[in-house]
């Protein structure tokens, strides 16, 4: 997760408008000069009462927002309906809404919902719990329960078997299967003790509401050779398409790992583990049929400490980490595959190796949005809001920086960053914090884990 390595050196109402009683009208009112005067006054009143009788309902149930849905062809403007969590829909043809009964969004806060967990590095949920699970570095899936904080007993105590030398390993990584419920599996990447070597594996719930898991039930999917000690990246994630994506970290040697399609590191696989024992390639893998691993989805990526898909628009957002000058944040769409985003010949958009000639920028993709290391010097990448309780950020990519506490967030629109916004004032008086990750919660609202041992919630300021 290191930038210049820090590790070393996240049914309505309409509003009620109480009628006041009405005085009796002065004597002559409807006589004389005064005629014409209250003839107009009825007037109007009739024209209010009708408008607020036949428009008022509609005007206040809610208000229309236009979204833009980036596909594998291109860029088409599109609209996409809510669900009851205020998830876009993909493929869907009405937009979003906002209740035209909120007040306007002033900003956010962190509502803190756990403190003392050792080294929170992630945070996931399953869909219709409210318990929140925390990646712990130490070896532990811990569980926050809102309103009660950190529990007591483990969801998974793996402290026997996890490494955690070095900043940069430990429990990285969780993601719950999409049949959770029925399948009770769940995957977990951890470095390994000895050797500090990268494992993917997979554990079994005895049914979705179990308060712990049995860590005899652990099956290796996927074991990577580490010879270094830093940059093992470590995000789990299922995509739409039910694969299991991975990211993992180039080694930190200093050499060209990123570059090789005979090895795993400084890439993104993906596998599924459905279809054989541990798994299987998928087929339109981009080197299924040769030419390097079959597992890697894409490569040429340092340091892909966190990657988030947003499955609604069918896109993939990775924070990779950099090196000496730029961090990254990338944004393609989860179709595309065998990308290639640079490293170690480029640093974000600039030429890193070799430094004694021209880099050729030939097939590579570049970063969509990059900031320098006078305002920060470690990415965090984040997650894309798909919750209920801020609708007028639907869509934003929420991003951090984890050396020097900010969190800054965008929209991608057409392909490019919209509407960027910096939320650092309204985080400004949490304290010194250290973002290592994002998550939601299973109402689709985002979490946000400290170093330091906190799990915060992002809520609204209105």
């Amino acid at each position: 997760m290191s930038g210049r390595d820090p590790w070393e050196s996240a049914s309505e109402r309409p509003p009620t408008h109480r009628v006041q009683p009405t005085a009796p009208p002065p004597a002559g009112l409807f006589s004389g000069p005064n005629l014409p005067f209250t003839l107009a006054i009825i007037t109007a009143l009739g024209v209010l009462v009708a408008f607020l009788v036949l428009v008022k309902p509609f005007s206040a149930s809610e208000t229309t927002v236009t979204t833009t849905t980036t596909a594998a062809t291109g860029t088409t403007d599109t609209t996409g309906t809510t669900d009851a969590t205020g998830t876009t829909v993909a493929g869907a043809t009405t937009s979003s809404s906002i209740p035209g009964d909120l007040a306007p969004l002033q900003g956010i806060k962190l509502e803190t919902l756990a403190t003392g967990i050792p080294w929170a590095v992630g945070a996931s949920s399953i869909p219709g719990d409210d318990r929140i699970f925390v990646n712990e570095r130490t070896g532990m899936i811990g569980v926050v329960v809102p309103g009660q904080g950190l529990q007591g007993t483990p969801y998974l105590n793996l402290t026997d078997r996890v490494g955690w030398g070095g900043i940069e390993n430990g429990l990285l990584g969780l993601a719950f299967h999409p049949d959770f419920a029925t399948n009770g599996r769940l995957f977990v990447y951890y470095t390994s003790n000895p050797g500090l070597d990268s494992r993917i594996v997979e554990f079994h719930a005895d049914g979705a509401d179990a308060t712990t898991v049995d860590p005899s039930t652990e099956k290796l999917i996927l074991e990577v050779q580490q010879p270094g000690l830093r940059h093992r990246a470590g995000m789990l994630q299922f995509g739409p398409d039910g694969y299991l994506y991975i990211a993992l970290g180039d080694g930190g040697l200093g050499n060209r790992n990123a570059q090789d399609l005979t090895v795993y590191q400084g890439s993104i696989l993906r596998i599924d583990v459905d279809g054989g024992d541990p798994y299987t390639i998928p087929a339109d893998n981009p080197f299924a049929s040769g030419g390097g691993l079959g597992e890697i989805y894409h490569y040429g990526l340092r340091n892909a400490w966190r990657f988030f898909i947003d499955a609604p628009e069918n896109m993939l957002y990775i924070g990779d980490v950099g090196a000496e000058t730029v961090e990254e944040v990338d944004a393609v769409p989860l179709t595309d595959k065998g990308l290639d985003f640079g490293w170690p010949d480029y640093e974000a958009g600039d030429c890193y190796l070799p430094v004694d000639s021209t880099c050729d920028p030939a097939g590579v993709t570049m970063p969509v949005l990059t900031y320098g290391h006078d305002e920060g010097c470690s990415v965090t990448g984040g997650v894309v809001y798909r919750g209920s309780a801020m609708p007028e950020l639907v869509g934003h990519y929420f991003y951090a920086d984890w050396c020097n506490g900010w969190i800054k967030s965008f929209r991608l629109q057409d392909g490019q960053v919209t509407d960027e916004r910096d939320w650092s004032a309204d985080i400004a008086d949490v304290g010194q914090i250290q973002i290592s990750s994002f998550g939601t919660d299973s109402d689709g609202e985002l979490l946000v884990c400290d170093s330091n041992g906190q799990l915060f919630r992002i809520v609204p300021v209105r």
